[in-house]
């Protein structure tokens, strides 16, 4: 997120971050949380994240790789019987009575006015290792007032039947593990086990009807599956309460994988780098000088998962801070040791004759992002977006005009975290003087020189300016690649307006806005030409957020109708394309960008955002990620983004249609043949859906255990 602190608006939030997914060494962990986490049948939750994996053996999933045909499951034509004989009587919505007499035999009842299954969706595709799967639903009519949930598998002997007066209910942890993968030594088994129904179709339903009896009626069905593929890690996000969010209200919460809930992970009181900027409102108007951060904004993962790099308060300097909790690791929120004052200036750009043009409004940093290539000692970069194309002065803002564009060309610079020359000289910038209410902010002289006319390193050294030839554009919302086989790339948004206050937004810009995916060469900072994605860059949509797969293999952007703003879009999709050395390919548009159609929202109009891919798995001998196949060679990705579609989420009190942020999770999987298949997403039930849930970073965090249980589901 980005905040803008400003005058009369000091407390409105101008909403754009960003996250982007680390890969690196293995931080797992396994604890038990309270059970009936909220208000289900639950049993409490434990780690079941990968990090680093076993290798494969006879009848062991490896805890991410296979030994068997993703399609096919340990049961077929009723071998298993892994489902209670009994219906189970949920102990939290308990019915009266014998509720199986009033909806009769399996199956039966009307269609019409069924309850809405909301989730599952259908088509969902489950990492074995994924917390149960919630079951939530919306009644047909306000008689129903009970309900049948039901789980059909062809190889289960019976179907998993459960009765209860509440719109909702969360299978049994037990029976999740046995039909999906048992962590090791859950159970008292030494190693990971597979489940019986990996591969297999998994239809759910749900009906309803009124305690008093009638005729019971079906939702619809989902149809979900089980990978033969762990999701990796943790997931660390932004959230905050309020859509007319205050500045200092953000935090950063986190869970590992199979967490039944989550955990604070940084909070602006824990960091205690200073910043070249602002100081906390109402003393906003003085002079930006070195202050506590209190706004935790655009925000990045190092490669090791130990560290956040994040834009704090205007005009948007960078500060890093630790997040690991692992024994002996820094305090949570200290800056790193190899962090050195010469770069912790670099990273507060605000000093007249620094950057040119001196106004530092124009030149604020943004979008940063690491590779593990270039994370190590005597070679350790980030490279940030640098600038902005589009600005509004105080006046303007005061007056609600648009703005204007501001002459500079948005680049791209590479930062040295452990430079030891000298300081940057210069004064302090004072962005609002006495009787600013009604004055102008400096504007930027135009530039468009790529050689050093917008920014130079000439006041100091430690960072630079990667050359993007044949693209004149400004750039913005960078991600590095891994380095895997050797690509050493940045992905990037090339856009005529769309850089404002360091994120991607051309909204007050009119309906003349450009974005295309590129690609450039890092070449240690050098740069080289920089080249549109074939698929990636088509000229009547806007194309940003690029994220590489953790393979390099794939890229995921966002896309908006060409002549759109991208920031806070409404239409905004994600879509994937192989990277294919460059070459690109035809894109795909994820099957989870559609709303579940029931509940009455439109695809386009949910706002799929920030894409965001999972580590790979690390092998314990090699210490390296490793792609999951299965033997029919299938590659398994997993994708999270955030989206405004969830029905139980608030909805913005001035915008009836617009929702807080929730964070969803969605399989991607490659063939043999190159051919892209995508699935249906899964809500993540462990977040707290009062607040906004936005931009995850998705790597090999080491975070205190989720603790903090989600409130109970409303009633839609």
């Amino acid at each position: 997120m980005r905040v803008s602190v400003r005058p009369l608006l000091q407390s409105v939030l101008l909403v754009a971050m960003a996250f982007v997914p680390a890969l690196a060494a293995s931080c797992a962990h396994s604890e038990k949380l309270p059970s009936d986490t909220f208000g289900d049948n639950g049993g409490g939750s434990g780690s079941s994240g990968g990090g680093i994996i076993s290798m494969p053996s006879a009848g062991n999933g490896g805890g991410g790789f296979v030994a068997g045909p993703p399609a096919s499951s340990k049961c077929s034509k009723g071998a298993c019987n892994d489902f209670s004989s009994s219906p189970i009587m949920d102990p939290k919505g308990m019915p009266s009575g014998n509720p199986a007499s009033l909806f009769g035999p399996a199956g039966s009842g009307s269609t019409a006015n069924g309850p809405c299954l909301v989730e599952p969706a259908d088509g969902a595709l489950y990492p074995k290792n994924w917390l149960r799967p919630r079951v939530y639903w919306k009644a047909g009519s306000s008689s129903q007032n009970l309900f049948e949930v039901r789980f059909h598998a062809d190889g289960e002997m019976t179907d998993l039947v459960v009765y209860t007066t509440n719109t909702y209910w969360a299978m049994d942890k037990s029976i999740w593990q046995t039909i999906a993968w048992t962590p090791p030594g859950a159970n008292g088994m030494p190693a990971a086990q597979d489940g019986s129904l990996i591969g297999a179709q998994i239809k759910v339903t749900v009906r309803g009807i009124s305690s008093g009896g009638g005729t019971p009626a079906i939702s619809n069905t989902a149809s979900i599956q089980i990978a033969p593929a762990i999701a990796d890690g943790a997931l660390v996000y932004w959230t905050t309460s309020s859509f007319a969010t205050v500045s200092n209200s953000t935090t950063l919460q986190g869970f590992t994988v199979g967490d039944e809930g989550t955990t604070t992970a940084l909070t602006t009181t824990q960091v205690q780098q200073q910043v070249r900027a602002q100081p906390p409102p109402p003393a906003n108007l003085q002079p930006a000088t070195f202050q506590q951060v209190f706004c935790i904004g655009c925000h990045t993962a190092t490669p090791d998962g130990k560290f956040v790099s994040f834009t704090s308060q205007w005009p948007w300097a960078v500060a890093l801070a630790s997040i690991d909790t692992t024994q002996g690791a820094p305090v949570v929120g200290s800056p790193p040791t190899w962090l050195t004052p010469g770069a912790a200036s670099n990273l507060s750009p605000n000093i007249n004759g620094y950057y040119a043009p001196p106004s530092v409004n124009q030149v604020m940093m943004g979008i940063q992002t690491f590779s593990p290539a270039h994370y190590q000692t005597g070679d350790r970069k980030l490279v940030a977006s640098l600038g902005a194309a589009w600005n509004q002065t105080e006046a303007q803002i005061m007056a609600a005009q648009p703005g204007s564009a501001t002459g500079v060309v948005s680049q791209l610079a590479w930062y040295d975290l452990e430079y030891t020359g000298a300081l940057p000289t210069g004064t302090a910038y004072t962005p609002w003087s006495s009787g600013m209410l009604t004055s102008p902010l400096p504007v930027a002289t135009p530039c468009t020189s790529l050689s050093g006319g917008c920014a130079s390193s000439t006041g100091g050294g430690g960072w630079g300016l990667i050359t993007r030839t044949g693209d004149t554009n400004s750039a913005g919302g960078p991600n590095w690649s891994h380095n895997v086989n050797g690509v050493d790339a940045i992905a990037y948004g090339s856009t005529n307006l769309g850089t404002k206050d360091g994120r991607m937004d051309c909204e007050l810009s009119g309906s003349n806005c450009t974005s295309d995916i590129y690609i450039v060469p890092y070449n240690m900072g050098a740069g080289g030409t920089a080249v549109p994605l074939p698929g990636a860059a088509k000229s009547d949509q806007n194309e940003y957020y690029p994220a590489w797969s953790p393979d390099d293999e794939l890229v995921a952007f966002n896309r908006v109708p060409g002549g759109t703003s991208m920031y806070n879009a409404a239409a905004a999709d994600i879509y994937v394309v192989a990277y294919n050395g460059g070459m690109g390919g035809t894109e795909q548009s994820l099957v989870s960008n559609a709303p579940v159609s029931c509940t009455g929202l439109m695809p386009g109009t949910v706002q799929n955002t920030w894409p965001k891919w999972a580590p790979n798995p690390v092998n314990p001998t090699t210490m390296k990620p490793v792609p999951q196949k299965d033997s029919a060679g299938n590659t398994y990705y997993w994708i999270t983004f955030s989206s405004i579609r969830s029905p139980q989420a608030p909805t913005d009190p001035g915008n009836a249609n617009k929702r807080k942020q929730q964070l969803y999770v969605a399989g991607i999987v490659v063939g043999k043949d190159g051919t892209i298949t995508s699935y249906a997403p899964i809500y993540l039930w462990n977040q707290d859906y009062t607040v906004n849930n936005l931009i995850p970073a998705w790597g090999e965090f080491s975070i205190p255990p989720g603790q903090v249980p989600p409130p109970a589901p409303t009633a839609l």
